[in-house]
């Protein structure tokens, strides 16, 4: 698996239209104008912007920018860390509509009419189209498809095999197929945008957790994060094991013994993150036994 290859936009096969890079695909204007893309949902830390801001709409996070061909480029910003315990439920449905809203047969410039004219493109990227643009892609196939997360994750590795979202936010996409793709209520959707909405029982347990979890203090917040790194390695080390059974092992004894040891040690670790996540699957549903309606019951795989 090699992640230094040339910079490109990798296109999500089962969504016309839509593309997954880091953040070098995602600056290059050859590959922006080469795909048609008119909508930019950039998901980066501050000191990470993929270009020079030319204007800013600081009400809606919202950049618009001249590109070279001379059409209007939309870029969304969410500037949040790859960190396990940052809440991307907040913004998985407002993401996903303007995901949507893009892809939509007419662009943003008018500049697209169905039957005469390419699919319009966006793009999803972060640091490096691995966790947090893939975390949002996932959110989008599963809600369109109405599909699992297990399920969403697999249609995007048919593109991009990288991408693997942290053991954070993927117990949050957990949570947002437990709550259909939706974890406010939607009597309240509309009706006043300054009105705080009212969340479903499967987001305010995940909530609740992660925040107990930084009441505790420092040591374990970091605890927390560093397991979230080793799950995300050992997934990593499955994924290679399972793409490469073919490979035949070279070097000495002593090589040998040491690969042995790090399959074990992946192995355990792989064993590890699949019993934290039974264990987080049953505590959710424990949580819903008292939710309301709405919330009960989740889309079947």
């Amino acid at each position: 698996m090699n992640l230094l290859q040339s910079p490109k936009l990798i296109p999500i096969r089962a969504v016309s239209g839509l593309f997954i890079s880091d953040r070098f695909g995602a600056s290059s204007a050859k590959n922006l104008e080469g795909h048609g893309i008119v909508r930019i949902l950039s998901v980066l830390q501050p000191h990470e912007k993929w270009r020079p801001r030319n204007s800013l709409d600081a009400g809606t996070h919202m950049e618009v920018e001249r590109s070279p061909g001379g059409a209007n480029l939309a870029v969304k910003t969410i500037e949040i860390d790859d960190d396990p315990l940052v809440d991307i439920l907040q913004y998985l449905e407002e993401a996903c509509d303007w995901i949507e809203a893009g892809l939509g047969r007419e662009s943003d410039c008018g500049g697209y009419v169905a039957g005469n004219q390419p699919q319009p493109g966006v793009l999803v990227h972060c640091r490096q189209g691995i966790s947090r643009s893939g975390a949002f892609v996932v959110a989008f196939l599963m809600r369109k498809f109405k599909v699992s997360y297990s399920a969403a994750l697999t249609l995007a590795r048919e593109s991009r095999t990288e991408i693997c979202p942290n053991s954070g936010f993927e117990k949050q996409l957990r949570v947002w197929e437990f709550c259909q793709y939706n974890v406010f209520r939607d009597d309240d959707k509309q009706e006043d945008k300054h009105k705080v909405r009212s969340k479903k029982q499967s987001y305010k347990t995940w909530l609740a957790e992660r925040d107990n979890l930084l009441q505790r203090g420092e040591e374990d917040v970091n605890r927390a994060r560093f397991s979230s790194l080793a799950s995300m390695a050992a997934r990593f080390g499955r994924r290679r094991q399972e793409e490469a059974p073919g490979e035949q092992a070279k070097g000495t004894n002593e090589d040998e013994g040491r690969k042995n040891v790090e399959q074990k040690q992946r192995k355990e670790s792989w064993e590890r993150v699949q019993k934290m996540e039974q264990d987080w699957n049953e505590r959710l549903i424990r949580g819903q036994v008292h939710a309301e309606g709405d919330d009960i019951k989740g889309p079947k795989e």
